[in-house]
């Protein structure tokens, strides 16, 4: 049955305790208060989700919206890397190892759903714990791939992402988790970490992390930095990774 599918190679994370947030002292405001989190383990895709795993999906549906008549994948902008023609989805030629980018957050989801059911076990898109816990691994590292922070290692400051599968692999055996394109976080947008409260929350924006191509400067390209992005949104420096719960 997924013989047809590209599957995600999928990394496990083991169960621990983190501290969640701001836990270098030079964050944001927004990655207050910090608060430990008891981490379940979980699967999380290796690599951000390509365009040929993508076009797989979309092929699939037969349509850019969702169920629920939302746009999925922006297919109008010049630089998107999957075209339509004659009825069929296809991502530009040699772009098939590129993270999937100009899709929504409906769109993200729309896929974790289908795979899920493709695959007979579900997916869904990391919680922003989930994320960070991947991100800084048991080093707890402020960026990806260490606590200094040396440019030539990251895609960044740059015009274009590159493929997902480019650079070093982190502790934690991930790809460009830090730059090359933002990733979209199941959770709406709070003001503060933690938050009970219903008038701190940004409605209909959810968390995006891990910086993008588009960013140069190291602090907004750290582990603990949160973004936010409306969810209808499809922009070319947003992409995803899958989770998978045990």
């Amino acid at each position: 049955m997924t013989d047809w599918i590209e599957i995600p190679e999928l990394v496990r994370l083991e169960e621990d305790d983190f501290i969640m947030g701001d836990i270098w002292g030079d964050g944001d405001l927004d990655e207050l208060p910090t608060y430990q989190v008891h981490m379940k383990p979980f699967f999380i895709s290796k690599y951000t989700i390509t365009n040929r795993a993508f076009q797989c999906f979309l092929n699939d549906i037969k349509s850019e919206l969702d169920q629920d008549g939302n746009k999925i994948i922006d297919l109008d902008k010049a630089d998107s890397l999957i075209l339509k023609r004659n009825g069929e989805f296809r991502c530009k030629e040699g772009y098939e190892e590129y993270p999937v980018t100009r899709i929504s957050w409906y769109g993200a989801r729309a896929y974790c759903q289908w795979l899920g059911n493709k695959a007979g076990k579900k997916f869904k898109l990391p919680t922003e714990c989930q994320w960070q816990y991947a991100s800084m691994g048991p080093k707890r590292l402020k960026w990806a791939l260490g606590d200094i922070f040396d440019r030539s290692e990251y895609i960044v400051n740059c015009n274009e992402p590159e493929s997902a599968k480019s650079g070093k692999e982190s502790d934690t055996g991930l790809f460009n988790v830090t730059g090359n394109v933002f990733e979209w976080c199941e959770d709406e947008y709070a003001f503060k970490l933690n938050c009970k409260e219903d008038d701190k929350i940004l409605k209909k924006h959810r968390v995006i992390k891990g910086g993008a191509f588009i960013l140069g400067e190291s602090h907004n390209l750290r582990n603990g930095k949160r973004f936010s992005c409306y969810e209808a949104s499809c922009l070319n420096c947003i992409g995803f990774r899958v989770v998978s719960e045990i």
